[in-house]
């Protein structure tokens, strides 16, 4: 897979030591809710629709006084020696932000702030977006050699504290990096942010059944409790109506594999095209898990949906047959 091949366009890149696993944080001016409320602003309208690449800075700060021998400082500082300078990873971040110390813990948080927090400012990194999804960059590219010294300088050469907006020459000089994906361990923030929008929604009954049939067997409801599964699978109905509506509005009504259209024999007679087709999860055991989206649904003619289902009973899909 390439960055070419994303859903949305990478559209920003962060600056980081080291890289982030689970949130990618930002210092606000002060540690007023104002300030935090702007700063997550500003944030939001810079990565909004898009993808954010991670770059790993040159330089390697140092801790508060006390810390210098600190172990964790100490692997920290080792491990930034062999990725400075490179791009390692692109996110999806949760649209809205959350303060860093619900995402790991007041005792972590403080003693961040300890180590890090200037002057007493003890709100470092405290706007914090988690991360929902996530790629490695394979090979871990230096930044220079993949932008050009030129577009390296624009970006890079300076200090900031929020994203840098990717330029057009930027994403094309980033669009062949080779990437795979990884867990996200922050997906079920995603997740759960969208329960309650989930279950004000009004959802298709034929969705849910269609749904119900696909996620019957996925191995990720073993682990929650009845109440939370039931919340998930609304959820995928949810986001399964809106991927349809999405197909209605844009006129591509119409099976994904054999491209049979129901308008051909639908017109004039007040049948629903919508309705002569399945609306099928292509990632039923990741849901729950990973932090799905219209992209992971696809339509299917009722043909195709029965032997896509025969066919991944023994391993094999119709839909990667057609890439």
């Amino acid at each position: 897979m390439q960055v070419q091949d994303l859903s949305k366009p990478v559209v920003a890149s962060k600056a980081d030591w080291l890289m982030g696993t689970t949130w990618l944080g930002f210092t606000p001016s002060n540690g007023s809710g104002y300030s935090r409320q702007q700063c997550q602003s500003t944030i939001q309208r810079q990565f909004s629709g898009g993808y954010v690449i991670e770059y790993i800075t040159e330089a390697f700060s140092e801790p508060n006084p006390g810390y210098e021998t600190d172990p964790v400082y100490l692997a920290e500082r080792e491990q930034h020696q062999g990725i400075k300078g490179c791009f390692l990873s692109i996110h999806k971040l949760r649209f809205t932000s959350r303060p860093l110390e619900e995402i790991i813990g007041n005792e972590d948080y403080e003693r961040l702030q300890d180590m890090w927090a200037k002057e007493g400012k003890r709100h470092r990194w405290s706007v914090a977006f988690p991360i929902i999804e996530s790629y490695r960059i394979e090979g871990r590219p230096k930044a220079k050699d993949v932008l050009g010294n030129t577009a390296y300088q624009r970006l890079f050469g300076h200090p900031s504290a929020t994203l840098r907006p990717l330029e057009q020459q930027d994403q094309i000089a980033i669009a062949n990096l080779q990437i795979t994906q990884v867990p996200a361990t922050n997906s079920w923030i995603g997740i759960e942010d969208e329960f309650p929008s989930a279950e004000r929604s009004e959802v298709s009954s034929l969705t849910e059944r269609l749904l119900d049939r696909d996620l019957q067997n996925s191995q990720a409801q073993e682990g929650m409790t009845k109440e939370r599964w039931a919340k998930v699978r609304r959820r995928a109905a949810w986001i399964a109506d809106r991927f349809i509506q999405n197909r209605i509005k844009t006129n591509s009504v119409h099976c994904d594999v054999c491209r049979f259209s129901p308008n051909e024999i639908t017109d004039g007679t007040g049948i629903r095209p919508r309705s002569l087709l399945d609306v099928h999860h292509k990632h039923p055991l990741a849901e729950g898990v990973r932090y799905t989206t219209v992209e992971d649904f696809t339509l299917l003619c009722p043909t195709c949906h029965r032997a896509e289902h025969a066919l991944l009973k023994i391993g094999r899909s119709l839909l990667s047959e057609q890439h």
